[in-house]
């Protein structure tokens, strides 16, 4: 079986995509396209997946379809998927999750290939929307600032938020990078406008390289900042 190319939505810098987990994520987060594919087997672990040669030379999202490191997924299975990184040292791998303070359990053996990376949408909570079952993003922020990684944030999809609030909370994680995109599902998610987007990169981006998502476009149609990792 031969390591998976991105497509589609997904991140310009991203190579390929890898899923030893798989399964219905528990956040089941309303806006999510994965969560839409009907009826998912549980999480599981898979075993022929997990011995697909990585290659080298790749930047590699690790679980792209559900998170490595929700509380429901066996700390085996962990060991056993970055066990496998390590045996692909020339490769970079992403680390995406809402549940960062976990990747501080194995972050002993890893080194500045591999990057951790949190979604925080906004600073607000929009609890009658049932976006996810997910940590609030206020704790999302303050546990990434424990892993002793490079880290990444993601603002997708971005949901209308606080600037002050919003940009405290990305940027005292100094990130390498953010990565800001929008609802591809047009799921009816409380949206900033146009010109609060344009404020927060502006507030941002001294301090971090910005990274716009194509998919951003239907609410800031022109900006530098794509395709600018």
């Amino acid at each position: 079986m031969p390591l998976k190319k991105a497509a589609g939505n997904m991140y310009s810098w991203i190579t390929h995509t890898w899923n030893p987990v798989r399964g219905k994520c528990p956040y089941e987060c309303s806006y999510c396209y994965v969560g839409r594919r009907g009826e998912q087997k549980p999480l599981h672990i898979d075993e022929k997946e997990l011995r697909v040669d990585l290659g080298e030379g790749n930047f590699i999202f690790i679980c792209s379809g559900c998170d490595l490191f929700h509380p429901n997924v066996p700390e085996e299975w962990i060991e056993r998927v970055l066990d496998r990184t390590l045996q692909f040292p020339r490769n970079r791998y992403l680390l995406h999750t809402k549940n960062p303070g976990r990747i501080c359990r194995f972050t002993d053996r890893l080194n500045d290939r591999y990057t951790a990376c949190v979604t925080i949408e906004t600073n607000r909570e929009y609890g009658k929307y049932n976006v996810s079952n997910a940590y609030p993003t206020w704790a999302r922020a303050v546990e990434i600032l424990a892993v002793k990684l490079p880290r990444m944030i993601t603002v997708e999809p971005i949901m209308d938020f606080d600037t002050d609030v919003f940009a405290h909370f990305i940027l005292n994680a100094n990130p390498v990078q953010v990565n800001i995109g929008a609802d591809s599902g047009w799921n009816g998610l409380p949206e900033p406008s146009r010109e609060k987007v344009e404020e927060l990169i502006e507030r941002l981006a001294p301090y971090t390289k910005i990274d716009l998502k194509t998919n951003l476009r239907r609410i800031l149609p022109e900006s530098r900042y794509y395709g600018n990792a």
